[in-house]
């Protein structure tokens, strides 16, 4: 749908946590609120923020943004209570060069895409993987590169190395039972279910956020979590002592690009944030940005909309 045949979700902080209030779950972040954390000031392009549509124009405008803040590096809750993380410092950045405001709220995964599809919220930041099948409804703005990982116990007693491993295993998932709620780590179980692990299928238990499915591991109630490589490599040093899990595989899996998620035919909007997040890429933001999380190995060059580069 194009934006003049929709009524955008573009209301006040106010506003907005009456009309989610009965979904939202955990806390909500302005840009109000990371603004005043920022260690360096991103300037507005005049340029890029008249690629806007016409009615984010008015200063007073502000957008908002789902995400689910179970997933660190990209989003998480702090001591503060705030949503914090790679993808936060990022959305933020490429806000702050359009001049567009925002609040985040945090919501259950599988309320992320009923949300947008019914436009309570604007954008969808957390770290969802751009695929072909969500290119059928919704459009991404790509702003890094991942793969897979499978987190394991430390030691790694089964010996569990690639995905052809799990067959026959129990293995815990983010992900949901809707279609749309799919993650791409559930979709390449069920491949493997498909395929591969016929013979012997992968027990596919799903849960609501990453660090449900992890806890599985660590319980003993699931052989492994597939999940994203970041999020694998970041837990694996950052949960306990850095001494309860381990990425199993040293090989590449899956590498897919992440993106920010837009309904489909939101063409200006898509467009000002595939330029704004080029511009910080460009300037040099996006690199510390980066490094500030550990994240540079998934940088990318050329900031794309649905996997393809611009003509």
């Amino acid at each position: 749908m194009a934006l003049g045949h929709r009524a955008r979700a573009v209301i006040s902080s106010i506003a907005a946590a009456a009309a989610l209030g009965a979904l939202l779950t955990g806390c909500s972040t302005s840009s109000d609120e990371t603004a005043e954390a920022a260690e360096q000031a991103v300037e507005v392009d005049p340029e890029l923020r008249a690629m806007l549509p016409g009615e984010l124009l008015a200063e007073s405008t502000r957008i908002t943004v789902g995400t689910e803040s179970g997933y660190p590096p990209f989003e998480y809750t702090n001591e503060a209570g705030r949503i914090v993380g790679f993808e936060i410092d990022l959305f933020d950045a490429a806000s702050d060069r359009l001049g567009l405001k925002y609040t985040f709220h945090d919501m259950p995964w599988d309320s992320l895409v009923e949300e947008l599809y019914a436009s309570n919220v604007d954008i969808v930041a957390a770290a969802m993987s751009d695929t072909a099948l969500r290119q059928e409804d919704s459009d991404f703005v790509d702003y890094y590169n991942d793969s897979d990982a499978i987190m394991v116990p430390a030691g790694n007693p089964e010996g569990i190395e690639t995905l052809e491993d799990l067959c026959g295993r129990p293995v815990a998932v983010l992900g949901g039972t809707d279609p749309d709620d799919h993650t791409s780590q559930q979709t390449a179980l069920m491949a493997l279910n498909e395929n591969e692990c016929k013979a012997e299928q992968v027990t596919i238990m799903l849960f609501g956020t990453d660090a449900e499915a992890l806890a599985q591991v660590e319980a003993g109630k699931a052989d492994a979590e597939l999940t994203q490589w970041s999020t694998g490599v970041y837990n694996a040093k950052q949960v306990g002592s850095g001494d309860i899990f381990e990425v199993g595989n040293s090989e590449i899996i899956n590498p897919t690009p992440l993106g920010f998620r837009f309904l489909k035919g939101d063409v200006e909007l898509v467009r000002a944030y595939q330029a704004a997040v080029q511009s910080i890429i460009d300037d040099g933001t996006y690199a510390k940005i980066l490094e500030k999380h550990d994240l540079s190995v998934g940088a990318i060059e050329t900031a794309t909309i649905n996997n393809q580069a611009q003509q």
